[in-house]
This record gives C-alpha cells, sequence and structure tokens, in this order.
C-alpha cells in the first residue's frame, strides 16, 4: 500500500468518527419532540464556531508560510557568505605557497632573536648567579653542622633560580620555530644545568642526612629531638612541593629537576631500615640452632619489639605530625621484620622442640599482652591490621611439618624403649610388682605418658595442631603395639628353643599383659577426641582392638605354656589305665593350681579372663583327648566304666578351677557332663535323642564330633549312626550371636575304614 493510499484510508477513518461522534451527540441532545424547536439556534452556533476554527488555521498557515519565506531568505544570505571567503582562503593559500623562499631567508634573524632572548635572561639573572658556588659551599657546610632548616632555605633558593632560569629559556619562543631553535635551546639547558650541578648535589647531601636521621630516629629524639623535628619539617615542605608539582597541567614540556622527591616515602624506608637493624641486632640465628637456644633468643626479641614500640610512642611520636600515624606505620614496621625472621627461622632444619618454640611464639606470645597486645600499646596497635606473622598456607605447612617431624621422634623413641623392654625381659631378674603385688609393666604406661603430654603440649596452639597431633600419637601408639606384639613373637621363639629360658618368661607375659590392662583405661583420652574430629575420623586406627591384640598375644603365650606341659597328660585319656582309676587328671589339676599362683599376679579383670581361657583350654584338650582315643568300649559295663570316670574328671576338674579363683564355671564340667550322657544310655536306639540335646547347647558341634563319640561308645552300627545324623542335619541350627563355639576348634581324625552310610541316603 502507498503512502496516499494511507492517507485517504486515515482521512476517510477520521471522517466516519467524526460522524459518528455527531450522530451521537445529535441523538443526545434532540431525543424528545419538544427539544427540535432549538434546532436552528443550534446550527447557528456550529456555524459559527466553524468559521471561528477556519479563520485561525488560516491565520496559522499564513504565519507557517511566511516563517519559512523568512528562513529561506537567510540560507541564501549564508551561502553567499560562504562562497566569499572560501574564496579569500584559496587566495590566502596561494600568498602562503609562494612565500616559502623569504620564510627560509628568514632563519638568520630567527638566530638573532633566539641569542637575544638567551642573552636578556642571563643578563637579568646575573646578579644571583655570581652567588651560586658561594652558596653551594655554605649550604654545605650547614648540612655538615647539621643546621638543616637553613641549610634547607639555601637549597630551595638555588633551586627556584636554576628552575626559574630554565623555564624562562624554555618557554619564550619566536614567532616561527624551527629545529635550529630547538637544538640552540637544549644546549642552553644543558649549560645551565652543569653549573647548578652542585645544586642536585647538595639536594643528595641534605636527603642522606635527613634518612640517617631516620634510620636512628629513636636516639636522635632522645637527645635532641629539636634536630629531627627540623628533619620532619623539611619532608613536610618538600612533600608539599611534590604535591602542587603533580597538580600542574599533564601537557607541560618542562617540569622542575629532581621532581617528584619522595622524601616522605623515603623518610619511612629510612625509618623502616632502622627498626630492622635494632630488632635484628644480634643478627640471624645459626644453622642447628637447639630449642633452648632458641627460646632464649625469642624472649630477647620480644622485649626488644616491645621497648621499640613503647619508645616511638613515647618519644618519637611526638616529634612528627599527628597524620603520620606513627605507631602505627613502626607495628607494621616490626611486623613485616619479624614475619622475614620468622620464615628465614622457619627455613632451616630445626628439630621438633625448636619448631614448637618458634610456634607458640607466633600463635600464643605474639598476639598476647606480652608483646603486641601489651597494655601500652593497646591504642595504637590493631591486632586485626596486622594479623599473623605467616600467611594460612604457609602456616599449614609448617604445622604438617612440626607433626611429621614429632611423629619421627615419637617413633625413634619408641623404638628404644621396646629395645630396652626386650633386654629387660631376658634378664634374670623378676619383674617389678605394683602395690597390690601384681606384676607391673610400665612400657605402655610410659608411652601413653609421653603421646598425652605432647598433645597436651600443643593444645594450647590451636585445635587444628592439637587433632594432628592426636592422630601421629594414634598411629604411634598402634605402632608400639604393633611392635609389642612382634617382640612378643619373638620373646616366645627364644623360650621354645630353651624352656628353661628366661628364667622370669611367665613372670613378664603378666607384666605385659598387666600393662596393656592398665593402658586400657586411658586410650580413651587419645581416641574418643579424634574420633569426633571430621577431619582425622576415617583415618583413625582404632586402640582397643589393637590392644586387645596385644593382650591376647600375650595371653596365648602365657596358656600356651600350660598347654605344652598338660598335653602329654592328656595323651593318656581315655586309657584301660585312665579306666581303672590312674591319677592323670589328679595331675593335670595340681599343675593347674601351680599354674593360678602365676594368674594370682595378673590385675582383677584380667586373671578372670585369664581363668577363663584356661577352662576352655582344658575343655578342648579333655575333649579333643576323647575323639582322638583309640579305645573302644567292648561292654556296657566299660561303658558304665567310662561315664563314671568322666563324671568324676568333670568334678575334679570343676573343683580345681573353683579352687584357682574362677567365679563362673560355665563350659568344662557342663560339656563333659553333656558327652557323659552318651555314655550312661544302655539302649543305643536312645543315644539320638541325647545328641538331639547336646545340639540344642552346643550348637556347633559336628557331624565328625558325634561320630568319633559314637565310634568310642562302640555299640553303634550303621543303621543308627546313619538316623543320629539325619536327624543333625533335621535339627541343624545357626549359631546364636552371643555363643562362643567350642567344637570348632577341636579337630577329628578322619576314620581309619571309612564306611557307608544307610543305602538309602545313596539312592
Amino acid at each position: 500500500m502507498s503512502v496516499e493510499d494511507s492517507e485517504v484510508l486515515a482521512l476517510e477513518k477520521a471522517e466516519s468518527l467524526a460522524r459518528g461522534a455527531a450522530l451521537k451527540w445529535a441523538s443526545g441532545i434532540f431525543c424528545r419532540p419538544d427539544q427540535l424547536v432549538h434546532l436552528g439556534q443550534y446550527r447557528r452556533r456550529e456555524t459559527q464556531r466553524n468559521n471561528s476554527i477556519q479563520s485561525r488555521l488560516k491565520s496559522a498557515l499564513q504565519s507557517y508560510l511566511e516563517g519559512v519565506e523568512h528562513g529561506l531568505s537567510q540560507l541564501r544570505v549564508a551561502y553567499t557568505e560562504v562562497h566569499h571567503i572560501q574564496q579569500s582562503l584559496s587566495k590566502a593559500q596561494d600568498v602562503w605557497r609562494t612565500g616559502a623562499d623569504p620564510r627560509i631567508r628568514l632563519q638568520p634573524i630567527e638566530q638573532l632573536v633566539m641569542e637575544h632572548v638567551q642573552l636578556s635572561v642571563v643578563i637579568q639573572s646575573l646578579p644571583y648567579i655570581y652567588t651560586v658556588p658561594k652558596m653551594i659551599d655554605q649550604t654545605r657546610d650547614l648540612i655538615e653542622k647539621h643546621h638543616l632548616l637553613k641549610a634547607h632555605i639555601n637549597l630551595r633558593d638555588l633551586e627556584t633560580l636554576r628552575d626559574d632560569v630554565l623555564y624562562r629559556l624554555q618557554r619564550v619562543r619566536p614567532s616561527v620555530g624551527s629545529s635550529c631553535y630547538v637544538q640552540q635551546s637544549a644546549e642552553a639547558a644543558d649549560l645551565v644545568q652543569q653549573f647548578f650541578a652542585g645544586v642536585q648535589d647538595l639536594s643528595e647531601g641534605l636527603g642522606h642526612t635527613l634518612f640517617s636521621l631516620a634510620s636512628s630516629a629513636l636516639s636522635v629524639a632522645s637527645s635532641d629531638p629539636s634536630i629531627l623535628v627540623s628533619a620532619v619539617r623539611i619532608i613536610e615542605r618538600e612533600e608539599f612541593l611534590d604535591v602542587e608539582d603533580l597538580r600542574g597541567p599533564p601537557q607541560q614540556l618542562w617540569k622542575p629537576l629532581g621532581r617528584p622527591k619522595l622524601w616522605k616515602e623515603r623518610f619511612f624506608q629510612a625509618l623502616d631500615k632502622g627498626v630492622c637493624e635494632r630488632l635484628m641486632g644480634s643478627g640471624p640465628v645459626g644453622e642447628n640452632v637447639q630449642a633452648k637456644d632458641l627460646a632464649k633468643h625469642l624472649k630477647e626479641l620480644q622485649g626488644r619489639v616491645v621497648e621499640e614500640l613503647q619508645s616511638v610512642s613515647s618519644v618519637l611520636a611526638p616529634c612528627v605530625p599527628p597524620h603520620y600515624d606513627l605507631c602505627r606505620a613502626v607495628a607494621l614496621m616490626c611486623h613485616r621484620a619479624l614475619s622475614r625472621h620468622v620464615r628465614d627461622i622457619l627455613s632451616q632444619d630445626l628439630p621438633h622442640t625448636a619448631m614448637y618454640c618458634v610456634l607458640h611464639w607466633m600463635i600464643i606470645i605474639y598476639p598476647s599482652e606480652d608483646l603486641m597486645g601489651h597494655p601500652d600499646l593497646s591504642t595504637e596497635v590493631d591486632l586485626q591490621e596486622l594479623g599473623s606473622l605467616i600467611p594460612p598456607e604457609m602456616m599449614e605447612d609448617q604445622l604438617s611439618r612440626y607433626t611429621r617431624s614429632l611423629r619421627a621422634c615419637l617413633s625413634q623413641w619408641i623404638h628404644k624403649a621396646l629395645e630396652v623392654e626386650f633386654s629387660d625381659w631376658l634378664r634374670d631378674q623378676e619383674p617389678d610388682k605394683d602395690q597390690d603385688g601384681c606384676y607391673m609393666s610400665s612400657l605402655q604406661q610410659i608411652v601413653m605418658q609421653m603421646l598425652m603430654e605432647n598433645v597436651q603440649l600443643v593444645a594450647v596452639l590451636g585445635e587444628n595442631l592439637e587433632n594432628r597431633v592426636r592422630n601421629a600419637a594414634l598411629y604411634e601408639m598402634e605402632n608400639c603395639l604393633v611392635r609389642l606384639r612382634e617382640a612378643l613373637v619373638k620373646y616366645g621363639i627364644e623360650h621354645m628353643k630353651d624352656r628353661t629360658y628366661p628364667t622370669y618368661y611367665l613372670c613378664y607375659l603378666l607384666a605385659v599383659i598387666n600393662g596393656c590392662c592398665a593402658l586400657s583405661s586411658s586410650i580413651s583420652y587419645l581416641q574418643s577426641e579424634v574420633s569426633s574430629s571430621p577431619l582425622f575420623r576415617k583415618a583413625a586406627p582404632c586402640l582397643p582392638a589393637s590392644l586387645n591384640k596385644t593382650q591376647n598375644k600375650a595371653s596365648h603365650l602365657l596358656l600356651d605354656e600350660l598347654q605344652t606341659e598338660l598335653q602329654p597328660l592328656f595323651r593318656e585319656i581315655p586309657s584301660r589305665c585312665w579306666l581303672t582309676g590312674s591319677d592323670t587328671v589328679h595331675i593335670i589339676c595340681e599343675k593347674m593350681e601351680n599354674f593360678s599362683q602365676y594368674l594370682s599376679k595378673a590385675r582383677a579383670p584380667v586373671c578372670q579372663y585369664l581363668l577363663a581361657q584356661t577352662e576352655r583350654m582344658i575343655t578342648i584338650e579333655y575333649v579333643k583327648a576323647l575323639m582322638h582315643s583309640k579305645l573302644v568300649c567292648r561292654s556296657s559295663g566299660e561303658r558304665q566304666q567310662l561315664s563314671e570316670r568322666m563324671y568324676m574328671d568333670a568334678t575334679e576338674l570343676g573343683s580345681a578351677l573353683h579352687r584357682m579363683g574362677l567365679k563362673d564355671s560355665s563350659l568344662c564340667a557342663p560339656l563333659i557332663f553333656s558327652l557323659q550322657k552318651l555314655f550312661v544310655l544302655k539302649d543305643p536306639s536312645l543315644v539320638s535323642l541325647e545328641v538331639s540335646e547336646l545340639m540344642t547347647t552346643f550348637p556347633d558341634i559336628s557331624d565328625e564330633h558325634v561320630l568319633a563319640l559314637l565310634e568310642l561308645r562302640g555299640d553303634v552300627n550303621r543303621d543308627l549312626r546313619h538316623t543320629v545324623l539325619s536327624m543333625m542335619q533335621r535339627q541343624a541350627l545357626s549359631l546364636p550371636e552371643d555363643y562362643r563355639p567350642v567344637f570348632i576348634n577341636i579337630s577329628v581324625p578322619a576314620p581309619a575304614h571309612p564306611f557307608c552310610l544307610h543305602p538309602s541316603s545313596c539312592a
């Protein structure tokens, strides 16, 4: 659609809307017939309104057309004037091009003008220039005599004269420039700078004097504070001049020589250097430093830092303006100097004791009231702003390094302690006893005490290091127990070579067991804390389990001695001689009671444990002897005799265990009584009932065990054996959680002539 079509549509739409609006208005006015009387009045009024609107539109359009005509006339005049200007510029350009050769001929005049300007500058400055060498010598003498303010006044006069001459040489230019002028101006500036070279030397000399005063500011402020005040006033003046120079326009071609001097910044640098020299006056710490020497060095350093800050607050701060914030600045200087010094110390190969001195000094002493938190410095020193002496990542590295060093030292010490302990086991001397008369081994307690002391020592340095050392102590205690078990194995091997050596073999085993018992009450100090820390919870070893292994190992060696002594006696059970009244079991009971004299030297809970293990060992050996016996009862009389003998043995063994001090005998006599019932039966067909009851009491008994007992009975045929085994398969039970197996540890010999089960089982 074209533009004209769209405009026509817009007009038609506007006309339609106007007609609709008029129709709506008329319908509202003439809604009743009596209102048509006023139709003529409304027509005349609307006609007058339309005429008025058309008149205003014509007037506005006429005014607009007159304005457009006036603008066009002005544009015509401007165009004519621009055309005339272009013609004039073209003529001027032609004249400029034709006048290039005469400009070259004017260069000698330009040089004369330049020389005239330079000579006028020199003539104007000549009265002052004559005095420059004398003023330089005078100023140098004032600097040497520490008349600093007068020296600075002379220096400023000389610098002002030099800068004024250079400025006037470079700011005056002829109307036309040339390379010749630039070259001569540069040569003149170089000549002036050479003449005033001593002024720059004076400035550097005065600055050197001021900075030397700053490096020894404390001694200067104590002896003659006016000199230091003068130095600070000079620095403030120079700082003001530096600021004023920086405020100049950046496009300025000429800048005063030697600006900015930055003397305030260099003043603080010299002050920082002086602080470092006073604090580190004794020099760096040598290599292979011991903890005692390092602690002494840090103590002296602590005193120097506090003295430095107190002196700055009371003596030096009044000599400088308040906006210098000198106490805070010196505190930061001390902090940086100490940080560098501590890093130098930590970069050496330090023992863990020396590292602890440094860590304790950094973490505890440095922010305390004895150093940076001193009450006299609380208003000037902000500990939050100072922060730590070393960054957190370096602190983590040092904590790990300390933990590794400490662990290596602990491991070495424990290894030597175990060597000494093993040599004590082999000596011909009874071990020590405690107040209750029990044998005592102090190795575990000494190791535990040392580990606990190290944990308590680092606890003041924060939870992070405490957890690390706890974890290291756990591992070293675990390693100690592992090495102790290895030493026990080696100890047992030495005893097996000669059963009479070492003389106090059983006594030292009891001492080790008692030591483990005493240690069990203190390992929770390490175990519980580390187990609650999420950082080390996964990696921490379980000390109670390792301690039980060690105690069980020593207990097994102890009981193996009794077992080795009793095994030849158990081989006589059962036999024809045993059936007829042998005193084998009586001898076994005597040896057990003699052995109990050693067990009485064990602590109460361990003593009961060893008695229970003794009962278990006796029971297993007795039942094993029945299983491995080649005796077969040939008649009911022998079976009755076997039953009576077993009853007597169970009674005698139970009485012996009771005399030994076993409080609760729940294995030996009950098990032998249960087995004895198999041989009391006169009717073999009732054997399955007794086996069922036996399985209920001891669910770990196997088919092989039952067959061995039936073989000993001697009157159970193949069919009855099959019935018993089938019943056992039907009644097989899972072992209760609190049940401790017995028959699993009793081996059964393979039958010499294996029999075939009932034919129905092979179908």
